[in-house]
């Protein structure tokens, strides 16, 4: 079974981020189900996300989870960077094996535990800096 790779989906959204504020990261936690034939019996198999490790890009230890997190403002998983440059967020996702005969209601696990990894786009990480300028709007 091929299992297609969690989706890296970053808060906020355009590429870029700033220095010193969260940047938010998630993905779904849905299992990965292909239904087959094993000798001629209909059966179905998934993979289910059982742990999540997320590297932010930029030399920091990777952050291990059990849960995909979330988007703002519930978000579970953030990271602000330090200094400005660029950085991918890269995500590999385990997954745990269930099978069942088609129709039964109950799935029976499956020994043993597959990986993917996935990545974000390239991540631009700005640094905003606060300036005195003139008042234009003087009374």
């Amino acid at each position: 079974m091929q299992i297609a790779p969690s989706e890296v989906i970053v808060q906020p959204p355009d590429g870029w981020t700033l220095v010193n504020v969260d940047t938010i990261a998630f993905t779904d936690r849905e299992p990965r189900t292909v239904s087959t034939e094993l000798f001629g019996i209909p059966v179905e198999i998934r993979a289910v996300p059982t742990s999540y490790s997320w590297d932010f890009g930029d030399g920091t230890s990777p952050l291990s989870t059990s849960e995909p997190g979330a988007p703002y403002p519930e978000h579970t998983i953030a990271h602000a960077y330090a200094k400005p440059g660029t950085a991918t967020i890269s995500l590999t996702t385990t997954w745990g094996g269930q099978f069942r005969l088609a129709g039964e209601p109950t799935w029976r696990d499956v020994p043993g535990e597959a990986t993917t990894a996935s990545a974000s786009g390239r991540l631009e990480i700005l640094e905003a800096r606060a300036r005195l300028v003139e008042d234009l709007y003087g009374e």
